[in-house]
């Protein structure tokens, strides 16, 4: 898998199993655990996917990709209350990120017999990287904002005026 592909799945999954750690604040409890095991699997295959060369497990990484986007739609359709508990927006973002993992690595799977792609040039890499991380940053931070962790973290009055008191 190229260089920037590679490190564009890293950020996606970063970004799902952020959102899905944040989720598990205020979760019920019934959906607490599961949101841990995949954020935190999501998390450290993302870090580690991005500090090495090769890909580690990308099969298991696709189904770990798209396992969470089915229970979601599994909990929309049996129990909407416990869906909406959790937010829409941060399930939508993690759902496109998982979907997106899942997509490049099949791809990556389908031409793995194809020669090793040749390695970008440092300019073309830094763009890549950089457009990447904000395109990833830009979806996070909304979806993190609108969990229990993100709408707790900031003091209601941080923002006013305090005029010297």
């Amino acid at each position: 898998m190229p260089a920037i592909s590679r490190s564009w799945v890293a950020f996606a999954a970063v970004g799902a199993g952020l959102i899905h750690l944040a989720l598990v604040i205020g979760a019920p409890v019934e959906l607490a655990a599961p949101l841990a095991l995949f954020g935190l699997t999501e998390f450290g295959w993302g870090v580690l996917t991005f500090a090495r060369e090769a890909l580690l497990f990308p099969r298991a990484a696709i189904v770990v990709a798209v396992v969470p986007i089915v229970l979601w739609a599994v909990l929309l359709a049996v129990a909407p209350s416990a869906a909406a508990s959790l937010g829409f927006l941060p399930l939508a973002v993690s759902s496109l990120f998982g979907l997106f993992v899942a997509a490049l690595l099949g791809r990556h799977l389908r031409r793995a017999t194809a020669a090793p792609p040749e390695p970008p040039g440092i300019t073309r890499y830094l763009v890549g990287i950089v457009a990447g991380g904000l395109v990833i940053a830009a979806l996070t931070a909304p979806a993190l904002a609108s969990t229990e962790a993100g709408g707790s973290s900031v003091p209601d009055d941080l923002f006013l005026p305090t005029h010297g008191h």
